[in-house]
């Protein structure tokens, strides 16, 4: 009787255990199901919170890049660059000045314009966008599809064929090609087409921001005393630009030095292709020097 009290008493306890063990994981499932849906539902949201607020982005930009123009030549540039009658040489240095000046104004704000109006390239619209003739057409990119593919990806969101390096963005909700990433600041995604605009938009607007800082330090030391300012633009708007100089001259001047001295790693593949989960650099050099040898 004892064995089989014991018996019944084990079979009892495993019945138990397994009960447990299946409700812990239950309830498990169904906080993590929870969490997930909560994480989507707020992912959802902040791409529709940025979708929205686009425009308000752009707006932002444009004034303060606006303040920061008018300050300079209204404030900065007058002190820095000083016309002088009886010399010729201080005439044709305000005259280079004056030129680099507008140079710099009007790329900045062309670049900037066209990074917002020009449309990345969607996988439908490829073959109508307006491009350089070695651009690619949905035709030549579904045959490299064929070519280094034996079955072509289809992105699971939009359902469409979905070639090398276009990616679906979450906020425009659709697949861009060459996708670099969503930009509130133009209210667009940075893809194909207009990736050449945003990059030489930032590379103008940060060698415009060095030199703002370069000859607007004076200007700014004024700006924080109490004597000695003889412009009519308030002082707390010549603080803000040369702050605001300095910082986005920070900000955006390390990534800007990373793409033009990018670090040299070969990524595995054949350069048409790239692997899921790449393997490590060491290994496919060694894969390269067992296939030489």
């Amino acid at each position: 009787d004892s064995w089989y009290d014991s018996l019944v008493i084990s079979e009892f306890n495993d019945q138990e255990t397994l009960f447990n063990s299946i409700l812990v994981l239950k309830i498990r499932r169904m906080y993590s199901n929870i969490w997930r849906n909560f994480i989507a539902a707020a992912d959802k949201a902040a791409n529709t919170v940025i979708l929205a607020v686009g425009p308000v982005f752009i707006v932002l930009a444009v004034g303060l890049i606006g303040l920061a123009t008018t300050v300079y030549f209204t404030v900065v540039f007058p002190s820095f660059y000083v016309w002088d009658e009886d010399y010729i040489w201080t005439k044709i240095y305000y005259y280079l000045g004056l030129i680099f000046s507008i140079y710099m104004v009007v790329c900045i704000f062309f670049h900037y314009y066209m990074a917002v109006r020009t449309k990345p390239g969607g996988v439908l619209n490829v073959g109508t966008e307006q491009s350089d003739s070695n651009d690619p057409t949905i035709q030549d990119l579904f045959l490299e599809l064929e070519e280094y593919q034996e079955y072509p990806k289809t992105c699971k969101k939009c359902h469409l064929p979905k070639p090398e390096r276009a990616h679906h963005c979450s906020v425009c909700r659709r697949c861009v090609l060459k996708f670099d990433h969503h930009c509130p600041w133009i209210a667009n995604c940075v893809g194909h087409f207009n990736h050449r605009y945003f990059l030489l938009f930032m590379t103008y607007l940060v060698i415009g921001c060095f030199y703002f800082a370069l000859v607007g330090w004076k200007p700014f030391l004024l700006s924080l005393g109490e004597t000695g300012w003889d412009w009519s633009m308030p002082r707390p708007y010549v603080a803000l630009s040369f702050l605001l100089a300095v910082a986005i001259g920070l900000a955006l001047g390390i990534p800007i030095y990373t793409i033009f001295l990018p670090i040299p790693m070969s990524p595995p593949g054949n350069g048409k292709v790239w692997e899921k989960n790449p393997m490590s650099y060491a290994n496919v050099q060694t894969e390269i020097s067992e296939d030489t040898d």
